[in-house]
């Protein structure tokens, strides 16, 4: 029998061209406890890859089976309570989400309206919705003007309506290119960037051609390697140390409490709680590319529950096993972790 998920709180959803949701403002109110936002941050984005969309249930409720989830030994309910009770301290104003409506089965029984419902719920705030329906999503507190997918990228676009004190609008890049071969990650970064240039010559009409582009997502390789490079300098023959300037701040997020860089890997436990360290492989495959001439960066993250001392995860209000794929053993699986970014 399928477990029914029942929910927290329903405060409304709106899909891309619907009424406005409330805007946060940091500046007025002090925000309930959560993960760190510095006080004068202005907006929070977050990419995440949620692992076969096993951090939502199905429309109707019910808990979310497949052979990625269950068949890998990974206990669905436990990823989608975790989920549930840490997304709401995370205080975003936009996620970029994979793989998320990403398989065949996600399509029949589950719709980007509900999970935006199903978000609504579990953070008690107003979201904004919009997928490509191939694994790409991102919600907003703030509407969504326009979306469309990119095409051979593996990727999507969403034209974000800013409250007036952050600009006019904001074009957020959602990509999740392949694990291999490189050549093909190289095309799909080319396949994005000749969308991106479209939108500067002012080609597509729904988008004005002098909007902020922030690129977000799973990109399945390291910065300096030149699927990175390619969006991070604008530049189809952007090569590892070729001297082009970036377009986008440079920046090394580092998991809270660690020297580690990488957003793909394991944790192996080694004691009390509290003494666990990252482990090999660790690769930073996952990353947010934020324009220069947009705004300031306060800090840039990456979120591991399962390292942070007791004290840090009290004072965020999460549980250490919120981020936790699977446990084998001594090995916690962590699949991919989440990339934070603040800015003013």
């Amino acid at each position: 029998m399928n477990k029914q998920i029942t929910g927290i709180l329903f405060v409304g959803f709106s899909f891309c061209m619907s009424a406005n949701a409330e805007p946060i403002d940091d500046r007025s109110e002090a925000l309930p406890k959560g993960i760190h936002r510095v006080a004068d941050t202005r907006l929070r984005v977050i990419s995440y890859n949620g692992y076969w969309t096993s951090i939502f249930p199905r429309d109707n409720g019910e808990l979310r089976t497949n052979k990625w989830i269950d068949g890998n030994g990974i206990d669905g309910e436990a990823r989608l309570h975790r989920f549930a009770a840490w997304a709401p301290k995370a205080h975003a104003d936009i996620w970029a989400m994979q793989e998320v409506i990403y398989s065949e089965e996600d399509k029949k029984d589950t719709t980007v309206e509900g999970i935006g419902k199903y978000f609504g719920k579990i953070t008690g705030q107003s979201w904004h919705a919009a997928a490509d329906g191939r694994g790409r999503l991102i919600l907003s507190r703030h509407p969504i003007l326009w979306s469309g997918a990119i095409r051979n990228a593996r990727g999507m676009a969403a034209l974000i309506d800013l409250p007036d004190d952050l600009g006019d609008d904001l074009l957020m890049i959602n990509l999740h290119f392949f694990t291999k071969p490189k050549e093909v990650q190289i095309q799909q970064a080319t396949r994005a960037l000749d969308f991106i240039e479209s939108v500067v010559r002012g080609e597509r009409p729904e988008i004005p051609k002098k909007t902020p582009i922030m690129i977000c997502g799973d990109f399945n390789s390291l910065p300096g390697e030149r699927p990175y490079n390619i969006l991070a300098k604008l530049d189809r023959d952007a090569e590892e140390g070729d001297g082009k300037e970036s377009h986008h701040h440079k920046l090394s997020p580092r998991q809270l409490s660690s020297k580690a860089g990488g957003t793909y890997g394991e944790v192996l436990w080694s004691g009390d709680v509290g003494t666990s360290t990252p482990q090999s492989p660790v690769r930073t495959i996952d990353h947010i590319l934020a324009p220069k001439a947009f705004l300031e960066i306060q800090q840039a993250f990456i979120f591991n529950s399962l390292i942070l001392p007791e004290k840090t995860l009290a004072e965020y209000g999460v549980e250490r096993e919120a981020i936790l794929l699977k446990r084998e053993g001594r090995h916690e699986k962590i699949d991919h972790l989440p990339v934070i970014f603040d800015l003013k």
